[in-house]
């Protein structure tokens, strides 16, 4: 697997881990929804749903990182839908995102999720990418 959940006193937190910036992005998506709905979401060749694009211009890639799962979890909140990208584009000298997918309707989620934070989050790309987030519940 390749995400773990890390212990912490009063937040959820999230390592993820892939082989790119791209696929990294595709694996924090099915973390979060996994974490949230205790289940995995398959991301990617989803079924028929209303198409979506998220876009992201950021200042560096942590705030694009956590930006990412922050949009995702406001199109659940106000949509009531899971975002599932299935063509993701980094610009990683202009720190640009553009996910185009679907949106599909949520599953029952087993935990709440207010917000994903900046608190001990970090983002290292060597040896391979990697993601650590915390999630305040």
């Amino acid at each position: 697997m390749p995400w773990v959940e890390l212990p912490h006193t009063a937040d959820a937190g999230l390592e993820i881990k892939a082989s790119d910036a791209e696929s990294l992005i595709t694996e924090s998506a099915k973390a979060l929804y996994s974490f949230i709905f205790g289940e995995f979401l398959e991301t990617s060749k989803s079924q028929s749903g209303e198409e979506y694009v998220v876009e992201l211009d950021c200042i560096d890639l942590l705030e694009l990182f956590v930006s990412w799962l922050n949009e995702l979890l406001f199109i659940y909140e106000v949509k009531g839908k899971i975002f599932l990208p299935e063509n993701v584009e980094i610009d990683l000298q202009g720190v640009k995102l553009l996910a185009r997918g679907t949106l599909q309707d949520a599953p029952r989620p087993v935990r709440a999720v207010k917000a994903v934070t900046y608190g001990g989050a970090e983002i290292k790309s060597e040896p391979i990418w990697k993601f650590r987030v915390y999630l305040d519940l």
